[in-house]
């Protein structure tokens, strides 16, 4: 693979990109993006190339087709020689038993798996059982667990024991009942009753020919029971006002309530007379009971199975009935796991990629557990879940226990899921290594969210790989200081570090100017615009070592913040003013003959300010921007408290009080955090929508200026267009 060419043309988010990668000097590309610039659709897009889904590659927000074209060498690239490698939070999707087979069988159980979890939804909302609930804090999974248990299921999977279910011909069918209907521990225990037993029969066939007797009442739909719910409903929500009327079929209409009470004692005297009734009312007199009494109106053949030596049919009936009423889900299911099945024991299972992955992983990653898979061959071949155990161990005692009991305890930490998350790349990356061929890896943001020590560990593993000579590499992150540490540590030459921008819609890489760090480049050549973007870490400079007043105004730090604040000398500081103190904390000798040493600073940076277009990412620009979008609002919110007559409130040590505009003011004068105060007071009296201005001011602009101006990293991480934005609004104030 010598040079890599791309053509995206409505990918997701990138609307155009063309670039062609020239792999005739090194293997690996490291491309700084910033966030929401062209990562995840960059790599979603070579994710359906892999697959073979070109025509699902488009603008999914404004519907416009997308073309993807990928060559190598001039020609298409094939789907073969693609990989890639998602972020932690959407590759942490499949499970851990992609660790124990080829991918095409995990591509087989993953379907698999699909199609179970579409077959127990069917079930769970059928049935009224959950899938999983939690109960006592903990979670449990009732659906399955009760399926097995009515089936007598000698497997501890639906998956494992299909064909049984298969073959169970339900007696009658009941695939309108909910199983928990029936099955509550409260309506089980009146169905048990002997009382309930014995009049349950005689009770429906007395109490049809009563409802008979009412044209309105129907066996089934509008009983007894439910009419006395309609009456309460009735009169909770105050039906009967400003001649609401209740039309009772041959009773003609119901004005009031005391006559609807008339109409329901008549039904009750002619029920409560049924001796059968009197002997099971108390039975079925509650919510529960009033269910099951609908159920038997309804099915009448169902009584027969209500007894208790029929208990235990009657659940298989309904299972199975429910099964029957949506057999294709069913049958296909068995279908998918039957040749799922066939491609397993085909497979020679002796030696699996699990202990040479998980031997990679021990000897690079840390985490406070060991893993081990305890039914390898029962997962392999059909488990849904392999038995993962984890082994913990702190010095005196060993525990392990399995990846479901730890579930169940909620103890599988976000750093256990991310182990296994590397587990997955890693197994995946060796099976590629193994096939020999030339591979193109796309790495999106893989040590995301990682501590630094296992980052550290990524990156050394992605330096393994960078060894193989069929191996080619583009890593993606939105992390500045994994992309230079990856950069130096997997040595990628110059060119190959690249920066991603945006330019009339159409993104372009670029090699990324800051190799190395700015602030040498920036002294070798001070010009007007590089020694007002060293001012923070000139500041910094001072802050840190020795402060000697070289500016005679008592302190040089104080001085230098006359430049990132407004204060009574701002506008005053003249760049020949600095330049001593630029020569005595970083040897800079002399200004470029472009800079007038006359003119004043703040002056040059809002000209400079004014001259900033979108296109001018560079981070001298951000920071110039990040100050003059200060000084600006700092100017307005100072005009603005100076022109208000009323009191402020000031906090002090949590405690409040007034203070006028100008008290108001010379404590801003000597806070800590001037441009806080200043908003603080500003907001108070200050219109909402100059307000939520000086608030974007607030967030947007600290990182540039207060923290530590080595670490640039945040300032690279902004887009320039936020900021012009930005400096745009704090002018029109």
């Amino acid at each position: 693979m010598n040079k890599l060419n791309i053509n995206f043309k409505n990918c997701f988010g990138i609307e155009s990109l063309q670039y062609e990668f020239d792999f005739s000097k090194g293997n690996v590309f490291s491309i700084y993006a910033r966030n929401g610039l062209m990562k995840t659709s960059f790599a979603k897009t070579f994710q359906l190339l892999k697959l073979g889904k070109e025509n699902e590659i488009g603008d999914k927000i404004f519907g416009y087709d997308g073309n993807a074209s990928v060559q190598v060498d001039g020609k298409s690239i094939d789907r073969d020689q693609l990989f890639v490698v998602k972020s932690y939070e959407s590759f942490y999707e499949s499970d851990i038993s992609s660790l124990l087979v080829k991918e095409e069988i995990q591509k087989q159980l993953n379907d698999v798996l699909k199609t179970h979890k579409q077959f127990m939804k069917l079930l769970e909302k059928k049935s009224g059982l959950k899938i999983k609930k939690t109960s006592q804090g903990k979670p449990a999974y009732e659906l399955e667990s009760q399926i097995i248990k009515d089936f007598e299921l000698k497997n501890d999977s639906i998956l494992l024991s299909l064909d049984i279910l298969e073959s169970y011909i339900p007696e009658i069918e009941l695939d309108d009942i909910p199983y928990s209907s029936i099955f509550d521990s409260t309506v089980l225990n009146k169905i048990c009753d002997s009382k309930f037993q014995k009049g349950i029969s005689n009770f429906v066939s007395s109490s049809e020919k009563i409802y008979k007797s009412f044209a309105f009442l129907e066996k089934g739909h509008l009983t007894l029971p439910k009419l006395k719910d309609l009456r309460k409903t009735l009169e909770k929500d105050d039906f009967f006002v400003k001649d609401n009327h209740l039309y009772l079929s041959e009773k003609g209409s119901v004005a009031n309530i005391n006559e609807l009470d008339r109409q329901i004692s008549e039904i009750e005297t002619k029920i409560i007379q049924l001796p059968e009734y009197q002997e099971i009312e108390k039975l079925l007199s509650d919510s529960k009971g009033i269910i099951l009494k609908d159920i038997i109106e309804t099915h009448p053949e169902i009584i027969e199975y209500l007894s208790v030596d029929k208990l235990n049919i009657l659940r298989k009936n309904i299972w199975a009935s429910y099964i029957k009423s949506d057999k294709i889900i069913f049958d296909n299911l068995c279908y998918k796991y039957r040749e799922f099945s066939k491609a397993i024991d085909a497979m020679p299972i002796d030696d699996t990629p699990w202990k040479r992955a998980l031997d990679i992983f021990d000897q690079r990653f840390s985490v406070p557990f060991s893993m081990s898979v305890s039914n390898l061959k029962g997962a392999i071949i059909g488990e849904s879940v392999p038995h993962v155990e984890f082994t913990f161990t702190n010095g005196k005692d060993t525990k392990t226990m399995d990846r479901k009991h730890l579930e169940e305890l909620n103890t599988l930490s976000q750093g256990e899921k991310r182990a296994l998350y590397l587990l997955n790349i890693i197994f995946d990356i060796e099976q590629l290594k193994a096939l020999g061929k030339e591979v193109l890896l796309i790495v999106d943001d893989i040590a995301d969210s990682f501590d630094y020590k296992n980052k550290y560990a990524i990156i050394e593993y992605l330096y393994e790989i960078a060894q193989e000579n069929n191996f080619y590499m583009l890593i993606l992150t939105h992390n500045f200081d994994f992309h230079r540490t990856v950069s130096s540590r997997l040595g990628i030459n110059g060119e190959y570090r690249l920066m991603a921008d945006v330019n009339n819609e159409e993104l372009i890489l670029k090699k990324e100017f800051y190799q190395k760090q700015p602030f040498n480049y920036w002294k070798e050549h001070p010009t007007e615009k590089y020694v007002i973007a060293l001012i923070p870490f000139v500041r910094n400079l001072i802050e840190y070592g020795i402060d000697k007043d070289v500016s005679k105004t008592g302190k040089d730090f104080v001085y230098l913040t006359s430049l990132l604040h407004e204060k009574s000398n701002t506008h005053d500081i003249k760049f020949g003013d600095i330049k001593p103190l630029y020569k005595e904390y970083m040897g800079i000798n002399n200004f470029d003959d472009s800079v007038d040493l006359t003119k004043s600073v703040l002056d040059n940076l809002y000209c400079i300010c004014d001259g900033i277009t979108n296109t001018d990412i560079e981070l001298e620009n951000k920071i110039i921007l990040a100050i003059g979008i200060r000084h600006k609002a700092e100017k307005f919110m100072i005009s603005e408290i100076k022109s208000y007559t009323g009191q402020i409130k000031w906090y002090k040590n949590k405690q409040s009080q007034m203070k006028s505009n100008s008290e108001y003011l010379d404590g801003v004068n000597n806070s800590k955090n001037q441009t806080r105060e200043l908003f603080n007071g500003y907001k108070q009296f200050g219109y909402s929508e100059k307000v939520a201005v000086l608030n974007e001011v607030i967030i947007m602009t600290p990182e540039h200026i207060h923290i530590n101006s080595f670490m640039y990293e945040p300032i690279l991480d902004m887009d320039i267009e936020e900021l012009l934005n930005l400096y745009q609004r704090v002018k029109s104030l």
